[in-house]
């Protein structure tokens, strides 16, 4: 109870000292309201981009996908030439009957940006893609108008085609189903058109709405890349799974090329790790760079309390006199500075919070696949380093104040 009346006393001091010299404090104040401010924006919009590209991955599959392309071999490189160093329509085969474990999977190849142009004379570049019937499910895609190419059409080497949401809008005003269309000599029929995709941040080489899809054996004949740079992308029923699925993958692909390593298997179970560890790392250092403002505002909390001792110390020879303890005359400095700092630290949660939700809905007017997150960690961090910066600050000038020898004060 007698800590609690301590307290409120030096409340009350220290608000009628603040009123006192209100541009003084308010200067101060903000200074420390700024830097609370930006640690919490700065650090929420930071966290809201990589739970963004982390949602896109998820989408996908997330920690389930591996990716298996072609590479240069590491090991045996003397005997090279016995392996193709691409996959082949046999290895292909041999992949898809032996994988375990896998929910989807899809061979594409992207051919490169191609011109498109239409019958009406209409022309548009978009990314060129080849790919089997997998490659619509695998990576998200909806078909908003028609339908998706079949197994026949692309064993048949059938001239279909599926475009993205950009390509349908730009060249057919949105009714792309139906029409003819002509890349890298094949004249297409439509059959298909992609809703629009959202989706930021995350790429495999293709636009997402500006593309166009052919079934991957008609173009084997006619594009090098759809014959040489074909990869496979799978997602295993379940990520513990993964390891299984590498080493049947790894152990097809080294019996069918003889030893040669031309091949390379991603696992997106580490590489999501690896990701999430460099945004921490960004997260910190945007925080630490923010901090940097709240370290100005304690060089201006100390700057007052100095001001403030030299200007009250008459009243802290009277209060010795009358038998205050330098510990409580330090306990009210320190406790005044604080109070300073800890206002400040609090406007600054305060409209760091309001801000953060205002950029993250303006950002998700622009970009619907913005994920807008208010980062707790940043807000708990600023109000924390907020009240540090009132003792790291504070002390010094209150230990000056409770130093000083009450007749020498008084006489000041």
């Amino acid at each position: 109870m007698r800590q609690l009346t301590l307290a409120l006393a030096y409340l009350r001091i220290a608000a009628r000292v603040l009123r006192a010299h209100k541009l003084r404090s308010l200067l101060t104040v903000v200074s420390i309201t700024i830097g609370a401010f930006s640690i919490v924006v700065m650090t929420s919009l930071a966290d809201g981009g990589l739970q963004t590209i982390m949602s896109d991955i998820e989408e996908m599959g997330g920690a389930r996908l591996l990716l298996i392309t072609p590479d240069e071999p590491e090991r045996m490189k003397e005997k090279r030439g016995l392996a193709p160093g691409y996959f082949d329509k046999a290895d292909q085969e041999a992949l898809t009957r032996s994988l375990p474990h896998l929910a989807e999977k899809t061979w594409y190849a992207e051919i490169g940006e191609q011109e498109l142009s239409t019958e009406g004379g209409k022309t548009q570049m978009a990314d060129g893609l080849a790919g089997d019937t997998g490659f619509l499910p695998a990576f998200g895609f909806v078909i908003g108008k028609g339908r998706p190419f079949t197994d026949d059409e692309n064993r048949t080497r059938q001239s279909v085609c599926v475009v993205g949401h950009e390509v349908a809008e730009a060249l057919f005003e949105g009714q792309a189903v139906g029409q003819r269309l002509t890349v890298m000599g094949v004249r297409c029929l439509i059959v298909g058109q992609a809703a629009k995709v959202t989706r930021v941040g995350m790429s495999f080489g293709f636009d997402w709405n500006r593309f166009v899809l052919l079934p991957l054996d008609t173009l084997r004949d006619i594009s090098r890349s759809a014959s040489y740079g074909t990869i496979l992308v799978a997602k295993t029923s379940d990520v513990r799974h993964n390891d299984i699925v590498k080493r049947v993958a790894n152990a097809v692909m080294t019996h069918r090329h003889h030893g040669v390593d031309d091949f390379e298997i991603w696992d997106f179970s580490g590489v999501m790790g690896e990701f999430a560890k460099i945004f921490l790392i960004l997260k910190l250092i945007v925080g630490l760079v923010a901090s940097i403002s709240l370290l100005v505002g304690g060089v201006g909390v100390m700057n007052m309390m100095f001001v403030s001792v030299s200007e009250r110390t008459k009243e802290i020879g009277i209060r010795k006199a009358l038998g205050a303890s330098p510990r409580a005359i330090e306990a009210q400095f320190l406790f005044e500075a604080m109070f300073l700092s800890s206002i400040g630290g609090v406007l600054g949660i305060g409209t760091g919070v309001a801000a953060a939700v205002g950029a993250n809905l303006l950002v998700s007017s622009l970009e619907g696949a913005w994920v807008g997150t208010i980062s707790v960690p940043a807000v708990l961090v600023a109000l924390v380093v907020s009240l540090g910066i009132g003792v790291g600050f504070g002390v010094v000038p209150a230990k000056r104040a409770a130093a000083l020898d009450a007749v020498d004060a008084m006489r000041r």
